[in-house]
């Protein structure tokens, strides 16, 4: 018996020297905790050498910690420092990070190590490093000696950096000394210190710089930079230079908020040295402000204000240019800003509460005049109003509504005063036969004036009323039918008819006698010949006595989405309408007759769908006098977001006042190849509006903008680079897509 247990002895004593050749897989340091639980060490060969604590693995080695794996050929592990030593193909895997090299060393504990002959693979930017030594200094940290840093994957990347000393910081930036830029291997640019925003999100820097070539600017050449200020806060200032005009300096403040709450606000400076501008002194201040209040308020802002005519004109362009500011408000606050065209610049506000039986709301609008030759506006400042739900009075088909409204009227130069409006309705709403439905209202308009500072062609009182009433009465009927519904079927087309008729009263009145505060604080500035039937939504203000028929037709095809859901699909509508008058003339806008003929146009109103991705629409006024068209709105939309494909084209007709074709595409030809175009052409004058188009070429880890744009004062040529990974991307196409706002969709390019 104490033969056998020597013999077991031995046996231990010489397992404790030679080690444990030929084991598979174990844990290391297993009397010890790590953060992230234990590694676990596998080999074709393992042995332990107990007198120096030493694991020697070799063959396809791995070790393992969570997330984490590093392999190599041989592998010799420290028991007491936790270092591995590394050799042969070694590959170190942290989350989705990659570290590669020929060998070096990595300490188990801490977590940090270098490796010599190496690349580094940070997945967040798309960042390589190639290096003789890159160094992990921390979980967060690298540095690299004579390194070429990139975000292009291919062995000759198309642009890189060759640095001396590179220090990376993850969520932060990459600190370069000493740094070359390199187009396909060949240096264009030294610099002596670089910083490379690291963070996967949000990140302050220097956005790619935009070169542009202008007729009236010269050259253009923007170079933003970013600051992330918080998690919900940034900003951006905006360095221009323009050849032929001076420096130009912009800022804009961005914040986002709960519910919804969001403020957007940028200004921009320029001390134009050009000689034949109305100022020297140019800018622009513009922004939004969404905020949800307690107790169910909502408040929203708007500014936009401009030194002068011409500025939007002059510096619609690039990153400060107005289509591109308001095309991101319109996204993100709903809302967007009048075109660069529009010589009265607006700026609002809106406080308003939605009750169960009525909406609350008080406002200001503010107008800014740029030419002198436009009516002089009246701000309001401020405005309220009430406006009640069409309430049932007991159990009869009778409903009652009120409108109601405020307004202190301001001019800068001109008349001041107040106005009082009440407008309450009576409705009544019944459907006396299954296939007839009834609808009329009458209200009555009460309307006081006081005038605080008269002017020479003003009314004389300082107090006058106003009484008014209005009626409406409209018969309709609907009728349907579907074609290939057979029991239990899914799919079948629908036939819908409406026939509707409709009688409108509104007395005439003598505008003369009132301030010209309503109804739209301005006048028509360019009458077109309108002459159309009076439909709902037109809310006509006097002079109205007629009578509107109609008849509208919807087919709908029923069928079935992807999961199954019953859905329904426009295929036709169209509607055909006219008014008969009873009366020679209405009042227009600003008070004035509008004579018209005893019967208006005859309208026809089309929407097609011919295909999913197919829209046609089609209206065309007749003149039953001049037999001819009056008018004509033709438009064709192929959109394809799938493939960002997208065509519109737009003729606009009206006798004596437009005759006009716009057109917008946007083209992705292939992966790396896109082109727009938007064209405008007014044949009233035969004159070329506006013409743009350009080409964006992208490839993985780079992309190309050129632009051309085209205006009867100017010749615009614009050149943007991007880079993937640093600095801004391009994230949506040049052209609008339909529904932006709704969808808040549009071609990412990158």
């Amino acid at each position: 018996m104490a033969r056998h247990w020597l013999l077991i002895g031995v046996v231990f004593i010489f397992w404790l020297s030679a080690g444990l050749a030929g084991a598979a897989e174990m844990e290391l340091f297993k009397a010890e905790r790590f953060q992230g639980g234990p590694w676990r060490i596998r080999a074709e060969t393992l042995t332990y050498d107990a007198n120096n604590h030493v694991y020697l693995a070799e063959g396809k080695v791995e070790i393992n910690q969570a997330d984490r794996r590093i392999t190599a050929d041989r592998v010799q592990v420290d028991e007491v420092t936790k270092v591995a030593r590394l050799s042969g193909n070694v590959v170190i895997v942290l989350g989705d990070d990659v570290f590669t090299g020929k060998e070096g060393q990595f300490n188990l504990a801490t977590r940090g190590g270098e490796l010599h002959g190496a690349r580094l693979y940070l997945k967040r930017n798309n960042f390589h490093v190639d290096s003789a030594l890159i160094r992990r200094t921390g979980d967060n940290t690298y540095y690299a000696e004579e390194a070429k840093v990139t975000t292009c994957d291919a062995d000759r990347p198309v642009w890189s950096f060759s640095v001396r000393q590179l220090s990376v910081m993850l969520e932060g930036y990459a600190t370069a000394k000493d740094a070359k830029v390199n187009l396909a291997g060949v240096p264009l640019l030294r610099l002596p210190l670089a910083l490379l925003p690291m963070m996967s999100e949000r990140q302050s820097g220097f956005l790619l710089p935009s070169y542009g070539q202008h007729k009236a600017g010269g050259t253009v050449v923007e170079t933003p930079f970013y600051w992330a200020m918080s998690n919900n806060a940034d900003a951006t200032l905006f360095q221009t230079v323009l050849s032929n005009r001076g420096y130009m300096q912009g800022a804009e403040f961005r914040r986002l908020g709960h519910n919804d709450a969001a403020a957007n606000f940028r200004f921009f400076y320029l001390d134009d040295g050009k000689a034949n501008q109305l100022t020297d002194h140019r800018f622009w201040a513009a922004g939004m402000v969404n905020q949800p209040l307690p107790e169910d308020w909502n408040l929203r802002l708007t500014v936009d204000r401009v030194s002068d005519v011409n500025y939007l004109k002059d510096f619609n362009f690039g990153y400060m240019g107005l289509n591109r500011y308001s095309r991101e408000l319109l996204q993100g606050f709903g809302r967007g800003l009048e075109q660069e065209d529009v010589n009265t610049r607006v700026s609002t506000y809106v406080l308003s509460r939605n009750f169960s039986w009525a909406n609350l709301t008080s406002y200001g609008r503010y107008y800014e005049r740029l030419n002198s030759a436009d009516p002089n506006l009246f701000n309001r400042l401020p405005g309220l109003e009430l406006n009640s739900l069409q309430l049932p009075l007991g159990g009869l088909p009778l409903y009652f509504g009120l409108g109601s409204s405020y307004n202190y009227f301001q001019q800068n130069h001109g008349m001041n005063g107040d106005r009082l409006d009440l407008h309450p309705q009576l409705s009544l709403q019944g459907q006396p036969l299954s296939a007839l439905s009834f609808n009329s209202r009458v209200g009555f308009r009460e309307t006081m004036f006081r005038i605080d500072h008269n002017v020479p062609d003003g009314p004389p009182e300082g107090f006058v009323g106003r009484q008014l009433f209005d009626s409406r009465v409209g018969v309709s009927s609907s009728w349907a039918r579907d074609y290939g519904r057979e029991e239990g079927a899914s799919n079948f087309v629908r036939h819908i008819i409406r026939p509707e008729v409709t009688y409108w009263n509104i007395p005439r009145y003598d505008p003369r006698r009132y301030p010209s505060f309503d109804p739209f604080d301005q006048g028509w500035v360019a009458r077109a010949n309108r002459n159309l039937p009076i439909r709902d939504g037109d809310d006509p203000i006097g002079g109205v006595n007629a009578l509107t028929y109609g008849i509208s037709n919807d087919i709908l095809r029923r069928g079935a989405n992807a999961q199954g859901q019953a859905a329904v699909k426009d295929l036709i509508w169209l509607r055909l309408s006219q008014s008969s008058f009873f009366n020679h003339s209405s009042m227009g806008l600003d008070g004035t007759s509008q004579p018209h003929h005893p019967f208006s146009d005859f309208l026809g109103e089309m929407e097609v769908y011919p295909m999913r991705q197919v829209t046609l629409g089609l209206n065309m006024g007749v003149s039953p006098y001049n037999e001819g068209f009056d008018r004509a709105d033709f438009k064709v939309t192929v959109l394809d977001a799938k493939r960002q494909n997208y065509l519109s084209v737009n003729y606009i007709f009206i006798n004596d006042f437009a005759k006009q074709i716009n057109v917008e595409t946007y083209l992705n030809l292939m992966q790396s190849l896109k082109t727009w175009l938007t064209y405008g052409h007014t044949f009233e004058t035969n004159k070329q509006l506006e013409k743009k188009y350009g080409i964006i070429l992208q490839q993985q880890c780079w992309g190309v903008a050129l632009s051309y744009t085209e205006r009867p004062d100017d010749k615009r040529v614009g050149f943007t680079v991007f880079l993937p990974g640093f600095g801004e991307k391009m994230k949506r196409s040049p052209v609008r897509f339909p529904d932006e706002a709704k969808t808040k969709e549009s071609p990412d390019l990158f």
